[in-house]
């Protein structure tokens, strides 16, 4: 194909399409590492990620490039779902696909349509591949098991949810394997550059805001420039595109003439600029980031009014307007730390290897590499409109006990809906059948009704036998519990030169919303006395409660003062059941 060849090609299809500011930016400067930092709803997929990987693939015929997540259940179950919606959009007068499956491109197999061309760099995985017609392919690679970068080097990198992914694992195991292409790979505009969409990081909650150095990476100068010599290429552009619509429709030959030298003209001036505008880009970094108020024209005034009622403040700054919080100053889980009491390697990745994008799979507690099949479930409940449930197993020989799974349901009576959940994430591969549940004070005050199963954990119990479970109440007549107990026996599990003491481990990925609850969940000094504050409970719309409140964190209270109350000074067994309510779970 000579240039004029690949120019008409660049301008034969120009269609009308909404646009917002951010998008128009990411796809003028196209830079050869663009980080997108844009707020929900900003249109990440859209503006960034999908024409990204479309560009990609037809500007590297035949490389690799990686398609990256924290982990292979969210890269199969949200980030190529979404990307598949995306190419499945109907565009044009004729509401054709964006690229259509099955003819631009494949997922998941090693049987290559004939038409499409071989791939220069051998796929090391084909059922984790999305393989374009162009004999590029995007390698799926777990941040957290970088050896799922192993085969030949990449041309490009592509990281959906930066702030889930540890930068230094990126930057150190995974980023130095962006070398591999040759000829003309090695000149184009995304040879050994980043794509990489978030919004913003909360390092309050313990997420990697490591992309946030990338800001100053940017030559604010060269960008100005990229957009200047930009508009100028795309200017020439539309009037190629809008002189061959003439020319297609015209039968006066002398009209066809002076429009075919104003085309040429037009394509001059493509050619003398586009060469120093890939130039520009190829040398390019750009970090850009927006509110969701950058698509406030598509998404309406409602949209922000919704939004406002049922966030807190914080979480209307940081989700909507883009705003990073900090920290929490005083938390009452004192001593947690993510990095020391959370794991990220509970999935069995052998498991997940040997499952390709093209199978339905369902993410359970096969997939748990930590998972007892033949130890009891012991579960801590927090019961109410809004209930919550955490899963842990107890390691006696190495005295640890790790929460493996995190449930959640809204509605007057959830039991039925997170029996439900439990089962068919557990029931399964569960031999032992055992369960022992630890619940709050306010489903040991129900019980004063005789003769009645009325109180939430027991049909939470009532719920779980259904199944097949044997339930045992492990706190029935358990005394009134303090505030202050509880922030002692946290003080004594997470303490950082703790000896003999079990460790307490979170599962980082599948109790995402524990994690998060943990780190907002407050303590309080009131005259003294320590409380926790519960206020986001009242605060945050029910469907947002599960990360945002302190209502699994009550949960994991629960579970982890019936599971270790023994650890406290034995001074503190004689207290009195008289004291004040106020002060009391």
């Amino acid at each position: 194909m000579n240039k004029h060849e690949e120019i008409n090609a660049a301008v034969s299809a120009f269609e009308r399409i909404y646009m917002n500011k951010a998008q128009i930016r990411a796809m003028a400067i196209d830079a050869n590492t663009l980080i997108a930092r844009w707020a929900r709803a900003g249109g990440k997929t859209e503006g960034v990620f999908g024409p990204r990987t479309y560009r990609v693939a037809y500007d590297m015929p035949g490389e690799k490039s990686y398609l990256i997540n924290k982990t292979y259940v969210d890269l199969f179950t949200n980030i190529v779902p979404a990307l598949r919606s995306y190419f499945a959009q109907p565009f044009g007068p004729q509401q054709k696909p964006l690229a259509e499956e099955g003819i631009d491109f494949v997922i998941g197999t090693s049987k290559l349509p004939s038409h499409f061309k071989k791939p220069r760099v051998a796929i090391a995985y084909p059922k984790h591949a999305w393989v374009w017609r162009t004999g590029h392919h995007h390698q799926l690679v777990s941040s957290d098991v970088p050896d799922s970068a192993a085969g030949a080097s990449g041309v490009h990198a592509f990281v959906e949810e930066m702030k889930h992914n540890k930068g230094e694992k990126l930057k150190s195991r995974i980023f130095p394997g962006l070398r591999g292409g040759k000829g003309k790979t090695r000149r184009s505009v995304y040879y050994q550059g980043v794509t990489g969409v978030s919004d913003t990081a909360r390092v309050d909650l313990g997420e990697d805001n490591w992309f946030e150095e990338y800001e100053h990476q940017t030559d604010m100068k060269l960008i100005g420039e990229i957009w200047t010599v930009f508009q100028k290429v795309n200017k020439h552009q539309y009037q190629v595109y809008k002189m061959q619509q003439e020319a297609k429709e015209t039968k006066d030959p002398g009209k066809l003439r002076k429009l075919q030298s104003k085309i040429v003209y037009h394509q001059k001036h493509i050619a003398l600029w586009m060469p120093r505008l890939r130039d520009m880009r190829h040398s390019a970094t750009y970090y850009i980031t927006a509110s969701t108020f950058v698509n406030k024209d598509f998404l309406g005034a409602n949209f922000f009014k919704t939004q406002l009622d049922k966030l807190s403040m914080d979480e209307f700054l940081v989700a909507i307007c883009n705003i990073a919080m900090e920290k929490v100053s005083d938390m009452f889980f004192t001593g947690y730390n993510h990095n020391i009491h959370g794991f990220t390697d509970g999935y069995k990745y052998n498991s997940l290897m040997s499952l390709g994008l093209d199978e339905t799979f369902k993410v359970d507690a096969s997939l748990l590499k930590y998972f007892q099949p033949d130890q009891p479930l012991e579960l801590g409940y927090d019961p109410g409109f809004f209930s919550s449930i955490v899963v842990s197993q107890e390691f006696k020989s190495e005295n640890k006990v790790r929460t493996l799974k995190e449930f959640t349901h809204y509605a007057q009576l959830p039991q039925a809906e997170l029996a439900r959940q439990i089962w068919e994430f557990f029931g399964k591969d569960h031999k032992s059948k055992k369960i022992l549940l630890w619940h709050d004070r306010a489903g040991n005050k129900s019980r004063e009704v005789q003769d009645k199963i009325t109180t939430d954990a027991r049909l939470m119990k009532k719920e779980l036998e259904s199944y097949g479970f044997q339930v045992e109440l492990k706190n029935e007549k358990q005394r009134t519990i303090y505030y202050w107990e509880i922030y002692k026996l946290l003080e004594i599990l997470f303490a950082s030169n703790a000896r003999g003491i079990p460790k307490v481990l979170v599962d980082l990925n599948t109790c995402k919303n524990l994690n998060s609850s943990i780190y907002r969940t407050p303590k309080l000094e009131n005259n003294g006395k320590i409380e926790m504050d519960k206020s986001s409970e009242k605060k945050i719309a029910w469907q947002y409660q599960a990360g945002l409140s302190t209502q699994l964190s009550s949960a994991f209270i629960y579970y982890l003062y019936g599971k270790f109350k023994d650890l406290l000074p034995n001074e503190m067994s004689k207290i009195p059941d008289n004291l004040p309510e106020t002060q009391v779970v």
